[in-house]
């Protein structure tokens, strides 16, 4: 019974991105800057976090010297992962587009996973790579690529393709391969500091320094947050609490299901829910109708993801 709880909270951690993804859309076109965008994000998060953490009689911001002395450099790395993450999708959206940048984060996000699994990477629990999780992998990413038309996107721009192209996919991979690697460092985070509410707000206001200093450094300043107007659009900041929610419930989930089977699940979600947004058009975003195809790549994701957890 608690499994299945577990996973249809993994599938709900990646369902909740594209809200987020939306969101962060209409503020990077009313700011005209995607990483000031993801700085109102950040600090949405941070503030939500720390609001909690004061509320909380069981949370403490207190840790002596010697305890963040003790923990391993890589655990503080969470929120620079996070930065660079956004720099490359930036990059990639320029080279590859919106099909093909979701297709290499994507494939990174489920190889790394199940790498991390089979190897127990970060003191995670171990899980095999068999013939049953290298045929649901196989499937995942037909899948993928079904959902999201990408037999029709070769074919549109098959004039265009070049060895560039298989080095920006390369570097999507790797993006991706981040993605997984963040959580399960989280993951670890979080046990040695007795609290997911403070490994979540370490991760989050690290994350806001940087994109920051980023912005700053290609002359996007914070005084373009003035042009940002509401207008009714009450959704415009749940992107900071989509994302601390997605960074405590991966950082809950990867040692309970495996990095591979909660990569796998978020990915389910999140098509679901932009298939879902697209077809309704909810917050601004353009109506599309639902292709056969991208259903069949729906159902293939979900068969993929039965048989990835079977294993």
């Amino acid at each position: 019974m608690f499994t299945i709880f577990y996973l249809l909270l993994a599938f709900f951690t990646g369902g909740i991105i594209p809200f987020q993804t939306a969101a962060n859309s209409n503020l990077k076109q009313q700011m005209s800057s995607p990483l000031l965008a993801s700085f109102v994000n950040c600090t949405v998060g941070s503030i939500a976090l720390f609001i909690i953490m004061m509320l909380s009689t069981e949370e403490s911001f207190y840790r002596s010297p010697e305890e963040w002395a003790s923990y391993d450099w890589w655990m503080y790395t969470s929120g620079a992962l996070g930065a660079i993450i956004l720099m490359v999708a930036m990059t990639l959206l320029i080279k590859l587009g919106m099909v093909g940048t979701s297709l290499a984060t994507m494939t990174g996000m489920m190889v790394t996973g199940m790498v991390l699994d089979e190897f127990g990477a970060f003191g995670m629990p171990m899980h095999e790579f068999d013939a049953i999780r290298a045929i649901g992998l196989v499937i995942m990413i037909l899948g993928v690529m079904a959902a999201l038309r990408v037999f029709a996107h070769i074919k549109q721009h098959a004039a265009t393709f070049s060895l560039f192209t298989v080095l920006w996919f390369l570097l999507g991979c790797f993006s991706g391969s981040l993605l997984a690697t963040q959580a399960a460092i989280n993951a670890v985070f979080r046990v040695e500091l007795h609290s997911v509410l403070y490994c979540a707000l370490i991760s989050m206001v690290s994350t806001s320094a940087i994109v920051l200093v980023l912005a700053f450094c290609f002359k996007q300043y914070p005084t373009r947050l003035r042009r940002i107007q509401i207008k009714g659009r009450w959704w415009l900041f749940i992107g900071g609490f989509v994302g601390l929610t997605n960074i405590i419930l991966s950082a809950e989930l990867v040692p309970l299901i495996g990095a591979g089977c909660l990569m796998t699940l978020c990915i389910a979600g999140q098509l679901t829910a932009s298939l879902l947004l697209d077809y309704f058009g909810f917050m601004e975003v353009k109506k599309r109708a639902v292709s056969l195809s991208q259903i069949i790549g729906l159902i293939m994701i979900i068969g993929a993801v039965a048989l990835i957890r079977m294993a």
